[in-house]
């Protein structure tokens, strides 16, 4: 049921116009673990301040948490 929910203010806060990819800046401020209502905030911060240094820092905390592996349900 979340997912409608989340997919509804993706679209309302225009963050279902980025690109998808295998990780996120939500996927690395946790994941499962946060809210939907958090996960959102965090696209839509992602959204309005995109960079390539933003995605590096998001590529580099991505593999550090692959190697360290903890706290992912699935």
């Amino acid at each position: 049921f979340n997912q409608n929910y989340l997919i509804k203010k993706r679209k309302f806060y225009k963050i279902d116009k980025l690109k998808p990819g295998i990780t996120g800046y939500a996927q690395i401020n946790g994941r499962d673990d946060i809210s939907v209502n958090e996960k959102i905030k965090l696209d839509y911060y992602y959204l309005k301040n995109k960079s390539i240094k933003l995605d590096l820092m998001i590529i580099l905390i991505t593999v550090g948490k692959i190697i360290n592996i903890k706290n992912i349900s699935h």
